[in-house]
Parts: structure tokens; C-alpha cells; sequence
């Protein structure tokens, strides 16, 4: 459910640990004031190196003023605590954008993602009391009598504003950026009302940033996958307004437009192919998207079968959990419950060696040995040691527990952190037969286990009625929902394209 901005902490940046103390502020936003008039924006070079000309980013480095801060983004208006909080977010926006459409590479000099050409100026309009209907960003593009581009953007605060309709505008400034990059000395060379980015590569940065920044979860683009309502790149660069798309459509796009970007960004080569693409379509007006994929990415040239298949990975690659992804607190009960579990099977074990010969002793070992293999099939939890503590393989199996407690800390639900130290306490001395108060460890660890997940089920449900009773008016996410349910009831389901199910139809339609 999307955060609205009610008070000053559902500004941008107060969800990331963005803000700085009050002292910060302060001092902060004066030296904004001082250094920001006296800071004078870069202009582009005329010369580049073959490396920027091949990028469309022929603009020299600039020299970093004070502090590492290049300006290149300005805030105005509204409340100095309002200003450095959109100062913050769009700075802490913008290092993520280069960082994706800009990669390191060893042994670089210097890295072009802290070049720039265009400054952006925000401006803050109204206060977040005020109650208002209407747009809340507007991004234009101008050339003021300096003779540069300056990209603006408007930004009405009101008692409902969302983080997200700015960092989609930021993005589009961005992107607007990199598209003028081979014209930026030259504005008079270009009409700047024809300068339009893509909305696939406008909402595919801003999901594919959400993605790695918050953790999306991949559990979304899975799910599309699944469902088989992935667009394909013909539909994607075909769709020009996503806003008038119903919920459901609009959030595959934006997968769907997550999954090319990306896609693109792995090529070898693949920021500088973009760029490329951006800088021929922000001066070669009336371009396509298509021809220019093919020229600048070799894998537009393959079958379109061939693609098809090749995007397809693609997106399965980010319905894989991230490293950075935690489960949350149902899943993390399963794989617990799983990585507890013990299972003896003596079906699956290697054949016995042939029988000697001679040998009382050797005899009486064998009888020994083939009567713990006869022992039924044993399946359970480190809570039922006594069952299986005297099996050969006890040990083996305890082993293999400890294994998957250690995997299951890397990416379980972080309040059940101290829940995985104590059971690897208890395995480690079931596998070292010390066995004593461990009945009352394991009574101990199931009671902790089960207050943190009481616990969390009582937040969310807290959280839930805080934001039923607390909001100023109702939200539109029941509403939405609706929406996408009926939307969802009146499609029919996707049809399957495996050889069984077509042979089935097929079937069908012939008998019918």
C-alpha cells in the first residue's frame, strides 16, 4: 500500500534513513544557501575522448566542488526541512541511476557517472496540509537565455503526496538528460517540445531501482512469469501511456519493462548501448525503439525466437530471490520447520559388503550391522532425539540439519536470528552426545519461537488498524483491489503452450 505524506516523516527519503540530525539540517541547508549561489553549473565540452563519443556523453569532468557535491540538482521552495529531505532523496535517486546505467570497470580513470550537462531545479509548491486534486509533478524542458537546457520540475505537496510520483519524474529527468547529451551545447539544435522518453525505460528504471534499493519481492516477477502475462518487447516498446492501464495491466508492464532493462544492462557493453540508444533517440527525431536496439545490441539481431527466449531468462532471473531479500515470517516458519526435520531412510543407503568367509568376529559384526539396516524408516524433528539419537547415521543427519540452519540466517526473517543461534547450540550437542537439560533447551527455543511470530502477527495487525482508523480520508487501495479482482474474473485464464495441453485442445475442439 503506498505511503502518503501526512506529516514530515512520509517525506522522501524518511523510509530510508536518509535524514540527517537537526544540528545536520541547519547547517546543512546554509551551506546549501551559500555554496549553491556561488556555484556556477558546467558546461559542456566540444571535445571528448573516443570512449564518451561512443556513450553520447561528450562532456568533460567536471571539477567536484566542495564536499564531493557537483549540484547538479537544486531544490526551491516550501520549508528548509522539505528542501534538504527532497535534496537527499533526489541525490541518493540519482547516484542509483548512474550506478545502473554506468558501470565500473576496473582500471578506469575516471567514471563518467559523475559527469553531467543539464542542472535540474525542483521546485516545491504548497504545503503538505493543503488538500488537494490533481497532478502532483510536472517535468518541462527549457532553454533560458544562458543558451543551456534546464530541466524543471514542479512538485505540488498536498495532504496526500506520494514518494513515488516524484521519483518517477526524477527518473524522467534523468533519462531526459541522457538523451540530450549529444546536443547539450548546442539546445538551439533541437526542439525541446519533441523530447519525450520512452515510458518503458521511465517506468522500468523506477521499478528496476525499486527493486534493488527496497527489495522488491522477485516472488512478483515469479508470479508473472507463471502466469504467462509477461509482455513481450514488441508490446513493450509499443506502450506509450501506462497510467491509463488498469492496476493489474499497469504492474505488468512495469515487470515487463523492469525485466528489458535490466536485460539490456547485463549485455556486454550494455550501459554504453542504452546511452547510445537514449542519445539517438533524444536527437534523430522520429526514431524507433526497434531498429535502434538492433543496431546498438547484437542480440536484437538473433531470430526473434531466439530473443524471445533470451528475455524469458531474464526475467526468470529476477523471480529468484535476491541476496538482499529476506523471507518473511510464514516462509521462514516452513523452511524452519523443513531444516529441523531428520529423515532415516534405509532403502537409500549403499549395499552391504559380501559376507566373509572365516571369522567368528567378523561373523557377529555383520549380524550387528544387518540389524540396524533392518530398522524401520524414521522421519522427524530434533525435538524427538531420543528416537533416533542411537541410529548409525544420527550423526550424518545432524550434520546436515546444522547445514541448513546456517543457510536458512542468511536470508530468514532477521527477529528469528537468535531462534537459529540456539538450535545450532542444540544440534551441536546432539552430534557431541551431551544430552543434558537439552529437553528443556528445545521447550525453551519452541516458546521463543513462537512469541517472535505472535509478536509480528499483533504488529501487522496493528499496523493495519492504525492505518484504517489514522488516515485524513479513505484509501484507494481497497478500491484498486476491487478493480484488479474484477479485472482478473472477466480475463480468462492464460492457456498453457506445453505439447500435452495443446494435443488436449486440440482434442477438444475436434470431439466437441
Amino acid at each position: 500500500m503506498a505511503g502518503h505524506f501526512v506529516n514530515s516523516d512520509s517525506l522522501p527519503g524518511s523510509g530510508r534513513g536518509r535524514l540527517v540530525s537537526s544540528w545536520g539540517i541547519s547547517y546543512l541547508w546554509f551551506f546549501l544557501v551559500v555554496a549553491g549561489s556561488a556555484q556556477e553549473s558546467p558546461v559542456p565540452s566540444e571535445s571528448s575522448t573516443a570512449g564518451e563519443a561512443r556513450a553520447r556523453s561528450g562532456v568533460v569532468e567536471m571539477k567536484a566542488a566542495m564536499w564531493g557535491e557537483d549540484y547538479q540538482i537544486s531544490v526551491h521552495g516550501g520549508e528548509g526541512l522539505s528542501r534538504t529531505m527532497f535534496k537527499s532523496f533526489a541525490n541518493e535517486l540519482r547516484k542509483d541511476f548512474r550506478w545502473a546505467i554506468y558501470k565500473y570497470r576496473p582500471n578506469e580513470k575516471s567514471t563518467s557517472r559523475n559527469f553531467w550537462a543539464i542542472p535540474i531545479r525542483v521546485d516545491l509548491v504548497g504545503s503538505i496540509d493543503d488538500v488537494y486534486r490533481g497532478r502532483d509533478t510536472l517535468t518541462r524542458l527549457q532553454v533560458l537565455p544562458d543558451d543551456r537546457f534546464h530541466l524543471n520540475i514542479s512538485v505540488r505537496l498536498h495532504d496526500r503526496f506520494e514518494e513515488g510520483s516524484f521519483q518517477l519524474e526524477m527518473i524522467r529527468a534523468l533519462v531526459i538528460e541522457q538523451m540530450l547529451m549529444p546536443v547539450a551545447t548546442s539546445p538551439s539544435a533541437l526542439a525541446v517540445d519533441e523530447v519525450e522518453p520512452p515510458a518503458w525505460i521511465v517506468h522500468g528504471f523506477d521499478q528496476l531501482l525499486e527493486h534493488r534499493d527496497l527489495g522488491s519481492p522477485s516472488g512478483f516477477y515469479e508470479g508473472a512469469l507463471r502466469s504467462g502475462q509477461i509482455l513481450s518487447p514488441d508490446e513493450i516498446f509499443s506502450l506509450e501511456d501506462p497510467d491509463s492501464l488498469d492496476p493489474l495491466s499497469r504492474a505488468v508492464f512495469r515487470a515487463s519493462a523492469a525485466a528489458m532493462v535490466e536485460t539490456l544492462l547485463d549485455q556486454p557493453q550494455g550501459d554504453i548501448g542504452l546511452r547510445e540508444v537514449l542519445g539517438d533517440l533524444g536527437t534523430r527525431q522520429g526514431a524507433t525503439v526497434g531498429p535502434l536496439m538492433r543496431q546498438h545490441f547484437p542480440a536484437f539481431r538473433e531470430m526473434e525466437q531466439g530473443m524471445e527466449k533470451w528475455w524469458t531468462l531474464q526475467v526468470a532471473a529476477l523471480g529468484q530471490q535476491q541476496g538482499f531479500e529476506f523471507m518473511d515470517r510464514d516462509e521462514t516458519e516452513r523452511w524452519l520447520t523443513e531444516a529441523l526435520t531428520v529423515r532415516f531412510d534405509p532403502q537409500l543407503r549403499p549395499p552391504l559388503p559380501e559376507k566373509p568367509k572365516k571369522g567368528l568376529f567378523q561373523r557377529l559384526k555383520l549380524k550387528a550391522q544387518e540389524k540396524k539396516e533392518t530398522e524401520a524408516p524414521f522421519t522427524g524433528t530434533i525435538d524427538q532425539w531420543k528416537e533416533f539419537i542411537g541410529r548409525k547415521d544420527a550423526e550424518t543427519e545432524l550434520a546436515r540439519c546444522f547445514s541448513r540452519i546456517q543457510q536458512l540466517k542468511q536470508t530468514g526473517f532477521p527477529l528469528y536470528r537468535p531462534v537459529f543461534d540456539g538450535y545450532e547450540g542444540v544440534i551441536e550437542r546432539l552430534i557431541q552426545k551431551r544430552t543434558k537439560d537439552i529437553d528443556a533447551r528445545i521447550l525453551a527455543l519452541a516458546d521463543m519461537r513462537a512469541a517472535i511470530f505472535d509478536t509480528l502477527v499483533r504488529s501487522e495487525d496493528y499496523m493495519n488498524y492504525y492505518e484504517a482508523t489514522r488516515a485524513p480520508q479513505r484509501s484507494q487501495a481497497f478500491d484498486d483491489y476491487l478493480k484488479l479482482r474484477e479485472e482478473l474474473e472477466r480475463k480468462p485464464p492464460p492457456k498453457r503452450k506445453d505439447r500435452i495441453s495443446q494435443y488436449l485442445d486440440a482434442l477438444e475442439k475436434e470431439f466437441r
